[in-house]
């Protein structure tokens, strides 16, 4: 039996030997009653399995790393921040800043809140293995016990995850903001600590009180209005915009702030005493979608982990679409728009009496597709649109850091719309029994997803339009880099679905064993630089109206080179199988030859 100390409980004195009568067995009794507590029991054993798992671990070792990667992101954060060549605000523009900014970094706040809450109403945010759902959860034992040590472990990553993020955040503003280094540093970090402690704590207190996916996604709703009617209003009554006014002090210090915080650690504090109501059958649910997320991750199998998070969040496509569309369109229409492809399209009469011609049967089941998609989604897709328009105009107020947030956000935008896609993807099989060529048919399911990514990004040209006033400079420029960027987004996300996984051992790691690292890491890295690649005609206008310059030809001049970007994603969507069959059978055709003109071995009688 375990002890109150992690070890066995020991016999009495007058139990050393056989128990004879009632007095030794009832000592030993009452004495095992008094060690089983729950709390020090589990604990001990977390802590027995905790020095199994680190039994062959290399304390020194991982110091040794943790210091490397410390001082590698240092020293990286530090250049890339400085190298980015921007001014300080001064004027009218920081007074704008010191008077609206708080407002957004609040926006961004109620982001979090909201995750929070959403996360919250479907059983999470805590992540616990399944051995401990099922035996742990199931023991005589008090579930805020035992929930409230993963939580506080969960809690301590994300803290720090935060801080470090708020930091890096501080050291960006410093290179255009005026105030102390470290003021900006303490404060961004802090600002951001805050706002994971809330949300974090928002998300305990919705699974403890199980209060359902719906509530929960109407308070994130509740909390985005109301921090998005700051913003619009330029007034600050949001908790989250008072937070985010504590991230701007280095500015100005409103000590009335501090109530935001105060408010952030209680719903944190609040969330680990409700912590034990969490459903069983969410945690178990949760426990089994996140495992086997962290193995999709390992293996850089980036369709996978989308699908294992989308049911975790459990969005489910609709039953029916939204629209609709007709099964055949006039035979009119092609003629008159010139789609006929120069022979003979076969026709067959409508009912009502009107020619009508099957036609384009892949476009019309991709938009299917996503018409199918819940509205969350479509959701997430506009407000990815509206992000990447906001950061633009960032970059074009001279926050050149924003424009890798911008590239994301379509990124981001682009794996969802390339459902259709994914969809040919995860049944091979199916696509095997169609006699066009996978390339092909891929290329031909672009098609809604191209006119979807074009709708993304005008939506950010009327975001970008909204915050500016309508100014003839965003609609310009928007008009130029909206179809470029589209389509770079596109290929990305293209690239990321179609190429899967990395193989275990393929060919060119055989020839080229050196260059495997470096190959792991570009197809890693590639789709979102790529998508990044697509909005930087933004920053070539920016510079042009800074010398004087028409912002409209160095942005076109920029775009060819764009263009020929987003014409080698399409075109690897077509032909990527082609030239893996033809690399595959050079690599073959190699090893036989060397097998034939190796001279045999003589054997000696």
């Amino acid at each position: 039996m375990v002890g109150a100390e992690g070890g066995t409980l020991a016999r009495p004195a007058d139990a050393a030997g056989p128990v004879r009568g009632g007095t030794g067995l009832a000592s030993l009794a009452v004495d095992a009653a008094l060690a089983f507590e729950p709390a020090t029991v589990l604990k001990d054993l977390r802590a027995t399995r905790r020095r199994r798992r680190i039994a062959d671990f290399d304390p020194f070792e991982a110091l040794y790393r943790a210091y490397l990667t410390g001082i590698t992101l240092s020293i990286g954060v530090l250049l890339l921040s400085g190298a980015t060549g921007d001014t300080k605000v001064t004027g009218a523009d920081l007074a704008a800043i010191k008077a609206d900014g708080g407002a957004w970094v609040g926006l961004a706040i109620a982001l979090a809140f909201a995750i929070g809450l959403r996360s919250g109403g479907r059983g999470g945010p805590l992540v616990v293995e399944a051995a401990d759902v099922r035996h742990v959860l199931l023991a005589p034992v008090d579930r805020s016990v035992a929930l409230r040590g993963p939580a506080i472990r969960q809690l301590r990553f994300l803290l720090l995850a935060g801080a470090t993020t708020g930091g890096i955040a501080g050291l960006l503003a410093l290179r255009r903001l005026p105030g102390p280094p470290a003021g900006w540093v303490a404060s961004g970090a802090a600002a951001a600590l805050l706002a994971v402690a809330g949300g974090f704590g928002l998300a305990l207190i919705m699974s403890g009180r199980r209060l359902g996916r719906w509530v929960g996604g109407a308070l994130a709703i509740l909390v985005l209005a109301w921090s998005g009617a700051d913003v619009a209003g330029h007034r600050v009554t949001s908790p989250a915009t008072l937070l985010g006014r504590l991230a701007l002090w280095p500015l100005s210090v409103h000590p009335v702030d501090l109530v935001a915080a105060g408010a952030a650690l209680a719903a944190l504090v609040g969330g680990l005493l409700l912590v034990g109501g969490t459903s069983l059958e969410a945690s178990e649910r949760r426990a089994g979608l996140v495992g086997q997320i962290r193995f999709a991750a390992t293996l850089q199998d980036l369709r996978t982990v989308i699908v294992l998070r989308r049911q975790l969040a459990q969005e489910l496509p609709r039953q029916q679409p939204w629209l609709r569309l007709p099964r055949a369109i006039p035979k009119s229409w092609l003629i008159a728009s010139g789609r006929t492809h120069g022979h003979a399209v076969p026709a067959t009469a409508s009912p009502r009496g009107r020619l009508h011609t099957r036609h384009l049967p892949v476009w019309r089941r991709g938009w299917h597709g996503i018409l199918r998609w819940p509205a969350l989604r479509l959701g997430r897709v506009a407000v990815l649109g509206a992000v990447a328009g906001l950061c633009l105009v960032g970059v074009w107020n001279g926050t050149t850091p924003l424009i890798v947030v911008a590239g994301l956000a379509l990124y981001l935008a682009a794996l969802d719309a390339t459902e259709p896609v994914a969809q040919e993807v995860d049944h091979p099989d199916r696509a095997a029994s169609y006699d066009t060529p996978a390339g092909e048919l891929h290329l031909r399911q672009l098609g809604p997803p191209a006119a979807l990514m074009v709708l993304v990004g005008v939506v950010g040209v009327v975001a970008a339009a909204a915050v500016t006033g309508g100014s003839a400079t965003t609609w310009q420029l928007g008009a130029i880099v909206v179809l470029p960027a589209a389509m770079c987004a596109l290929g990305a996300g293209a690239m990321s679905v179609i190429k899967g996984p990395p193989p275990a051992l393929s060919s060119q790691a055989v020839i080229i064993p050196e260059a495997a690292g470096a190959r792991a890491v570009g197809r890693l890295l590639w789709p979102p630089i790529m998508s990044v690649l697509g909005v930087i005609p933004v920053v070539a206008a920016r510079n042009a109206a800074q010398h004087g310059q028409p912002i409209v030809t160095a942005a076109a001049s920029v775009d060819q080179l764009v263009a020929v970007v987003a014409l080698f994603g399409v075109a690897w969507v077509r032909y990527q199988e082609d030239a893996h069959r033809w690399w595959d059978s050079q690599v073959a055709e190699a090893k036989n030859t060397s097998g034939r003109s190796r001279p045999p071995v003589s054997r000696a009688k």
